[in-house]
Parts: C-alpha cells; structure tokens; sequence
C-alpha cells in the first residue's frame, strides 16, 4: 500500500527511485552502484589508517606539449618518414598528445591531497610547462636521461613508460601518473602501498579479451593482452582484467625485474617511434601484474569516475563531481579522458578550476 500510496502522490518519484533500483547510475570501473560508494569509501579509509606507514613513496608523470613548434617539428618529421604499416590504430592521432593544461591541476591534486609524497618527476621530451619552476621537490626528466639515443625521438608511451625505472634517485615505491588523471580527495599513503610494501592493485571490472571480441582492437589492449600472455607463461598466472583508468602504485625493482625475465620482447618493441602491434604495456599492465605473481601487490578497490572530457555526457560527471566535493562520497579519483573530439580547453580548465578551488 505504501509503494501505491507514493505512486498516486508522487509518481514522478516513484518511477524515479524504480528506475535508479533496477538500473543504479554506475560512474566507475569497479561497477559499484553510485548509492553504494559512500560506505565502501569509509571503511576503506578506516583500513588503510589502522597500520603505519613510513614508506617514501614517489609519485611519476609522463607529459607533452603539443603546441610546442619544437616537439611538432620532431612529430612531423618523424611521423614523415615513419613506415605507416607499422602504426598501431590511433597511434598518431593529435588527441593522444593533446594538452589542456590539466597537468597544473593533476600536480595540485597531488600537493593538496597527498602531502607525504617525497618528490614528484616529469618525464618530458625536451619540455617544461611554463607555470611550473622544478625545485627539489618536482624533478624535471628528460627522455634523453632514461632511453638509448637510438630510439629518441618516441612519441610511444610504451618506449617511455618502460623506463621509468632508469629515473634517477627514484624511491623503490612509487606511483605512475597521466596528467588528465586527478586525486579527488585526501588519501593516505596505504591507499597505495601497505606499510610493509604491499601495492594496491586497481583492478577494473572488465575483460580483455571481451573487449577484444567487441572489436577495440587498440595497440595499448594488444600490449595488455601480449603482457598477460608473458605472464601466463612464466608464471601460469593468468590475467584478464585490466586496471581502472587511474594511478598506477609500482615498485623500481620489479621493473628491473621485467627487464630480467622478458628483455627480449621488450627490446622487440623499442624501435616503435608510435604505439605498435607488437607493444607491450609495462606501466599499468606487466608490472603491476608481475608484483601481483612475486606476492608483492593485491587487489585493491579505487573508486574513479572515468569519462570523456569531451563527450554530452561529461556534464553529468563534472556536474556529480561537484556536488560530492569534500563530502563522504567524493571518490578517491577521476580521470577526465580525451578522445578524438576537438578541444574544448576553457570548459575543461573551468571545471578543473572549481573543483580545486
């Protein structure tokens, strides 16, 4: 009686508490209901603070400029002289270089959300964003300082996050970085790496080879599932889940020990001055993964709203976002994406703007 009650008197909230029951809105990867987040979040949060947590513990970005006449000279020509049959699909699409800005954001997500991370490191081609003077905190890395002369220039993320272990002076734990990628709100460090060095592993709710059957034959799901291949057969791990669009908590020496174990199909892929078909996914796949089989990573839930920043329904996740800020239902992260649609850079700095103001 009560439910016919709320329909005769109110049916427009009737049909829309039915609806949001039978088709909850879901904003993350880990396919957890919106109305669920609030008390997912808070016992998580209690669990990561029960333990010290001394570890130092770096963080990691890997940027361009686009609109640099010096980087797009390089681009240009290299792209020119580039053998086209070896091109990943989107491999030299502008939207993978494109800049808005948000790395001034992603880095003040980080200063004011994560105060006890020891440095933050830039890995640039020969960049450095205008706003911003290195200082001891904030390194600025050049590629030349990390990969071998002979594949430089690299406009291949997977050449340059493959050597991220060569940064200098960084700590064994450490956490990877893109700039469109955001902390929404304080963390603490056992979010990330448990006090005895235990990582965090992102995990999404989603399967490779689904994705692959669907058609998104991208270079970057092809170096995951090549990455998953190694694994399974070193160590009959097998792996068919990819991490959420976020942070990424890595430790130096499980690089070193990728390198080790499968420098040949690493070596292999090097020469790609563009993402290619035979890539692997080091960063956010093989590594992570690899700490997962040596027992140093585990599971983890992250709640990150990730959507196109230029796609209709982006107002709707900014919008959301705003409406959680500083609440008990802030996410942990979001990561606003970019994709082939053409640059809106005042709206995204706009939203960018209030949220961390």
């Amino acid at each position: 009686m009560r439910k016919l009650r709320k329909l005769l008197r109110h049916p427009g909230l009737f049909f829309r508490d039915y609806l949001n029951k039978r088709y909850p809105i879901i904003r993350n990867e880990i396919a957890c209901p919106q109305d669920e987040e609030a008390i997912l979040l808070k016992h998580d949060l209690a669990l990561d603070k029960l333990l010290e947590n001394n570890l130092e513990i770096d963080v990691v970005f890997t940027w361009v400029d686009d609109s640099d006449p010096a980087w797009q000279t390089r681009y240009q020509q290299t792209l020119a002289n580039y053998a086209h049959e070896r091109l990943g699909l989107y491999a030299a699409d502008s939207a993978r270089f494109r800049n808005h800005d948000e790395l001034r954001y992603s880095l003040h997500s980080i200063l004011c959300n994560l105060p006890w991370v020891r440095r933050i490191y830039l890995v640039t081609d020969q960049q450095c964003p205008t706003w911003l003077t290195p200082n001891e905190r904030i390194r600025l890395i050049d590629h030349k300082e990390l990969i071998a002369t002979r594949y430089l220039p690299t406009f291949n993320s997977h050449v340059i996050e493959a050597h991220l272990h060569h940064i200098p002076g960084l700590s064994e734990h450490f956490i990877y970085f893109n700039d469109d990628v955001f902390v929404a709100r304080p963390l603490p460090p056992s979010h990330f790496f448990r006090g005895n060095g235990i990582a965090s592993l992102f995990v999404a709710h989603k399967s490779l080879h689904a994705m692959r059957q669907r058609g998104v034959a991208t270079p970057t799901l092809q170096a995951s599932i090549q990455s998953a291949a190694l694994l399974h057969a070193a160590y009959g791990v097998k792996v068919d889940t990819p991490l959420i669009h976020s942070y990424v908590p890595l430790r130096k020496s499980t690089f070193h020990m990728a390198w080790e174990q499968f420098e040949d199909k690493i070596q292999n892929f090097l020469a790609n001055r563009f993402r290619g078909v035979n890539d692997l996914n080091m960063a956010t796949f093989l590594v992570p993964w690899l700490m997962y089989a040596k027992g140093q990573a585990t599971p983890a839930r992250d709640i990150c709203y990730y959507f196109n920043s230029h796609s209709p329904v982006s107002k709707s996740y900014w919008q959301d976002l705003k409406n959680r800020k500083n609440s008990s239902s802030t996410p942990h992260s979001f990561c606003a994406n970019d994709f082939n649609y053409l640059s809106t850079d005042n709206e995204i700095k706009s939203h960018l703007k209030y949220y961390y103001s």
